[in-house]
């Protein structure tokens, strides 16, 4: 039978703080706040034929985490899991809420569930086998792995590099340069601060904000969409192998080469597959 059990962990850290966590089944939620301590609650929802049974299983996923110096692990343990024909073969879930010193890197690692990160300063990786990804107000660099499920940036100040196995990537108000490559699923990027790497082999791409670092997107099936300021200038080379081209952005140089010198950012579009607009915002 399924049986629920609350376990709370507490550690006094200091303001700088090292972050590893893996799950197994479970949503894991990471939020920066003004304190030194790091805090995890934690909800578990366990299968056991008895309260003792369930106990002991509370217990190893207290023993999973640790603090050592300014390192904090935690690690989710394997639990028993109900015969399949018996309620739908759901499995146990582990959630983790985590409040943390904004001063924190993190790392995560899940295998099923969401991967929530916000309010910190420091780096951020994640892998994410099934679930989804969100981010919000991430200051430093962030890479992340998601094999099957979308991505969601908001306010990151860092270099972002992100891989999208399955599923959708939208990022909003990124401060630092931003590579992204999606294999089935759409990118959506607004209000970027640097340099554009897209990359998407089925779905389209869409980039909606000012041009001010170089850009380049390059899709094998699907659409491209850029939606700029046009008062901007920057060099722009676009070519679709099969697919329509059209920009409603005036033209500010005939001859080819880069306006204003060599100041102005340069814009490459690529669809093997698929048409490309250029437009205004």
């Amino acid at each position: 039978m399924e049986h629920i059990r609350t376990l709370t962990r507490e550690f006094e850290t200091g303001d700088r703080v090292e972050l590893d966590v893996e799950g197994r089944s479970g949503t894991i939620s990471i939020r920066g706040e003004e304190t030194s301590r790091v805090r995890i609650e934690v909800v578990a929802r366990l299968w056991a034929d008895d309260e003792l049974e369930a106990d002991e299983q509370a217990e190893l996923i207290a023993r999973g985490m640790r603090h050592e110096g300014v390192r904090v692990s935690v690690r989710a343990p394997t639990l028993l899991r109900p015969h399949p024909l018996l309620f739908f073969g759901r499995s146990p879930r582990i959630d983790y809420q985590i409040s943390v010193p904004r001063g924190t890197s993190a790392k995560i690692k899940n295998r099923s569930g969401r991967c929530e990160i916000e309010h910190i300063e420091g780096p951020a990786e994640i892998d994410a086998r099934s679930g989804r990804v969100l981010l919000r107000a991430v200051r430093g660099d962030v890479h992340i792995v998601s094999r099957s499920g979308s991505v969601q940036g908001e306010s990151l100040g860092g270099v972002l590099d992100i891989e999208s196995r399955s599923g959708s990537v939208r990022l909003v108000d990124c401060a630092g340069a931003l590579t992204v490559r999606a294999r089935s699923g759409s990118i959506q990027i607004e209000e970027a601060g640097a340099d554009v790497h897209a990359h998407a082999f089925s779905g389209s791409v869409r980039y909606d904000g000012d041009v001010r670092g170089s850009i380049e997107i390059e899709v094998e099936s699907g659409s491209i969409k850029l939606s700029v300021n046009p008062d901007t200038p920057f060099f722009l080379d676009a070519e679709s192998a099969h697919g329509s081209v059209r920009s409603d952005l005036p033209l500010r140089n005939s001859g080819g080469a880069k306006p204003d010198g060599d100041s102005s950012p340069h814009v490459r579009l690529r669809a093997r597959s698929g048409s490309i607009y250029i437009g205004p915002r």
